[in-house]
């Protein structure tokens, strides 16, 4: 019998052994662990970094695709109340960018190339280097005449740009929308962010965040150069500021945006 209990047991060797392989296998699997702890780390931060981009992109390609839009008039040049920064002002905007900065339908799209040169403050201190976009339209949607909104009452004939009282032969009513997107850093040493001054009842321009973690904006415009109206293409891209766009005849056709997000990987313990 005790033969049979010695032949059932095991040795001070292979009990070592044992130990060792175990204590080899949980080193390996905390290993891997570990390793697979920081790949799900990285993914959720590029998936919090494509979230950001799409968020920030959806508000400028919004504005983007519809500037420029005048409703029925079709042209700017039939909008009365459109004015330039040497007309009188005839219709105040509180906090406004430039004398007569948010009615210039005339000019849909401008930016302004590695710097912040506006006369309206910044809700921060503008990112170093990085590009201001300026875009103005009509809303995409007929409205309501509302007391304190810049609005414009259109018909087929013409439209007018007004303040409270809606002209009488106005066919449908819609807002103007003034958009000026810039990067702000933060005041506080936090992270940077991708800002919209916007045209609100007021009228005033009201500065809001669009997305936090934007540490950059950059802008080129695609150009016409050589006049065709059909099929017109751009000939060109180019920096806001090029001499080219202040040229007779050039339009712009297209506009390129790109934006840098701040990206750390997240941290745990």
């Amino acid at each position: 019998m005790a033969r049979a209990m010695k032949a059932g047991g095991h040795t001070l060797v292979q009990l070592l052994v044992a130990m060792t392989l175990a204590s080899l296998l949980l080193g390996a699997f905390a290993t891997v662990h570990g390793r697979v702890r920081q790949a799900v780390s990285r993914v959720e931060s590029l998936a919090a970094v494509q979230d950001t981009l799409t968020q920030a992109m959806a508000y400028l390609g919004n504005d983007l695709r519809q500037a420029g839009y005048v409703g029925l008039v079709g042209d700017s040049e039939r909008l009365a109340g459109v004015a330039g920064p040497e007309d009188p002002v005839s219709l105040p905007v509180t906090n406004d960018c430039g004398i007569n900065f948010s009615l210039r339908l005339d000019r849909p799209v401008e930016a302004m190339d590695a710097g912040y040169d506006l006369d309206c403050s910044p809700a921060a201190p503008p990112q170093p280097g990085t590009d201001v976009l300026i875009l103005r339209r009509l809303a995409g949607k007929p409205t309501r005449a509302e007391k304190g909104r810049l609005q414009a009452g259109l018909s087929l004939g013409g439209g007018t740009l007004f303040i409270d009282d809606a002209p009488a032969d106005s066919a449908e009513i819609r807002d103007l929308v003034t958009s000026v997107y810039y990067v702000a850093t933060s005041r506080s040493g936090g992270e940077s962010s991708l800002r919209r001054k916007t045209l609100v009842r007021g009228p005033r321009l009201l500065d809001e965040e669009v997305a936090t973690g934007i540490t950059d904006l950059q802008i080129q415009f695609g150009i016409d150069l050589d006049g065709d109206t059909w099929p017109a293409g751009a000939n060109a891209y180019v920096n806001p500021g090029d001499a080219r766009l202040s040229e007779p005849g050039t339009r712009i056709l297209a506009v390129r945006v790109w934006l840098r997000e701040s990206w750390c990987p997240v941290r745990k313990g």
